[in-house]
């Protein structure tokens, strides 16, 4: 599980590996089988939403297959097989999941797995293991991962970043333990706790589907470049706005859809008028300016043609495009400016605003809603599943215009995951670092950037007592447990608390937990 250079992403993963083998060595305590329990969760998640990207990314290649059967095609055909073979190779980890699932039920009220009573390692072992040896469910599930590993090197040799990454992920050849050489299977699977398993298992299957879209997001951005002929340019004519109301001007650009950006028409006629290309005002860097006037409400059309001079002919790119013009407005438009959702413990920031109406004529009202500038506000929501935003303006005629009522959904803060010099999930130090370093909580994949302090956490050394820490830093007794420590144990950073900076009233879910690998 390792030898090649690995994103971080793969670093966590494989460096859980190693914390579950480490369990071997130590009885494991009820915190650190719930926080391998929340890792096993934290890759069902990941899980799931790598099918959903998986799916739209071969969904993105059968269309360009379809609309360019030439460069596309036996890309397409190439993935197909990259997800049959994932889809294979997740069915074989399925069948092993499903196994200590049969035996450990989730709770039907949480949805959660038992982690407490999963402690023991003796159903994997009797499952794959015989007399000391793979039996043949053991020797299926290898087989499995050595037919997953060598038919997608043939698929994807030409991005050595997967190649490497397959490698270091699924490589089944022995590990030298103590002089000795012990199996993949007996190395990674035996005797390790019924939780630990599991969570191994997830990991392999979220890896297995990043590795899929990674390499379909490759053959995507693979694109081959159009001809830069002027046969395949084509002007788009790109309003400054969607409509505009009867008697204004007409504002917008017509571009030239060119990979070739050094092609200059030498004749451009709009609307029965032929522009003046000298006028950098009127055409500059291949785009045409306009300023009409709006016409009648209604749909209003603009045509002509882009003359070039190419091999000494005349080629001609017609511009045939249609606009709006509509009355005045009749509601209001509000967005989310970050997201289509409201948190519950932040300034969520709003934006409100009536087509032809001045911001200072709007009122809008809802619960925690204030106004900070002109169309900007911010909305701070309080208890409850949604939040309605009801608005009203006055046209310059004084006449009330009320828009429907908007509801947006509040959701809390996700729970945030702990870090150490910057690093998520599971990393490696030398134990003097990791003594005098700082512990941090972060939101890494949220939308707003939020600063978050550690109010307080536990250390777990394999062999000594939980130790608890008050503040972000190792106390004297945890720097004392962790000096304990040896090479290659796994020090476990959980039960950690954390606040907003500046928000002292939002509790917090608990912060997910990180391991350390000790590396000297």
């Amino acid at each position: 599980m390792a030898g090649a250079k690995l994103s971080p992403r793969q670093k966590m993963i494989n460096l859980m590996y190693l914390v579950l083998l480490a369990l071997l060595a130590m009885q494991v305590s009820v915190e650190v089988m719930e926080a391998f329990s929340k890792m096993y969760e934290r890759s069902e998640d990941a899980i799931e939403q790598g099918i959903e990207k998986n799916k739209a990314t071969l969904a993105d290649l059968q269309q360009l297959s379809k609309e360019n059967p030439a460069q596309y095609a036996e890309i397409f055909q190439t993935a197909t097989k990259v997800e049959s073979l994932s889809k294979d190779f997740i069915a074989e980890i399925g069948v092993l999941k499903n196994k200590i699932k049969e035996a450990n039920p989730v709770d039907p009220e949480t949805g959660e797995l038992p982690a407490k009573e999963m402690g023991k390692g003796d159903l994997m072992d009797e499952f794959l293991f015989v007399g000391g040896k793979n039996n043949k469910a053991g020797d299926k599930f290898v087989a499995a991962v050595d037919t997953y590993r060598e038919e997608m090197l043939k698929l994807i040799s030409a991005y050595p970043n997967i190649v490497n990454q397959i490698n270091a992920s699924f490589e089944t050849k022995p590990t030298k333990v103590n002089g000795a050489n012990k199996s993949w299977l007996d190395y990674n699977f035996k005797g390790i706790p019924t939780i630990g398993t599991i969570a191994i298992l997830s990991s392999m299957e979220s890896t297995v589907l990043n590795i899929e879209n990674e390499t379909l997001t490759n053959f995507v951005s693979g694109r081959l470049k159009k001809a830069t002929s002027a046969n395949n340019l084509k002007a788009l004519v790109i309003p400054s706005k969607t409509a505009f109301f009867e008697g204004e001007k007409f504002e917008g650009e017509v571009l030239l859809a060119s990979r070739d950006d050094s092609k200059v028409p030498n004749k451009v006629v709009i609307n029965g008028k032929t522009l003046d290309l000298n006028d950098t005002k009127v055409f500059n860097n291949g785009v045409v300016s306009l300023a009409l006037p709006s016409g009648k409400v209604g749909e209003n059309t603009i045509v002509g043609e882009f003359t070039f001079i190419e091999n000494g002919k005349e080629v001609k790119i017609p511009v045939n495009s249609n606009y709006a013009v509509v009355p005045k407005p009749s509601g209001a438009v509000i967005s989310a400016d970050k997201m289509n959702v409201v948190y519950r413990g932040i300034e969520n920031p709003i934006t409100i605003s009536m087509a032809g109406i001045n911001a200072n004529k709007i009122n809008a009202s809802a619960t925690g809603l204030r106004r900070v500038s002109g169309s900007s506000y911010i909305l701070r929501p309080g208890g409850g599943t949604s939040v309605q935003i009801n608005v009203t303006g006055t046209t310059d005629s004084g006449e009330t215009i009320k828009s429907a009522p908007v509801t947006f959904r509040i959701k809390d803060i996700p729970a945030p995951m702990a870090s150490i010099r910057g690093e998520y999930g599971s990393i490696s130090m030398p134990k003097t670092s990791l003594a005098k370093s700082s512990v941090a909580a972060g939101l890494p994949d949220f939308v707003f950037d939020l600063k978050l302090n550690v109010l307080s956490f536990k250390v777990k050394v394999p062999g000594k007592t939980t130790v608890i820490v008050n503040g972000d830093r190792m106390n004297a007794q945890a720097q004392k447990a962790i000096a304990s420590a040896s090479r290659g144990d796994i020090v476990t950073i959980f039960g950690i608390r954390a606040g907003i900076v500046g928000n002292s009233s939002y509790k917090l879910k608990e912060v997910l937990p990180i391991s350390v690998e000790i590396s000297n």
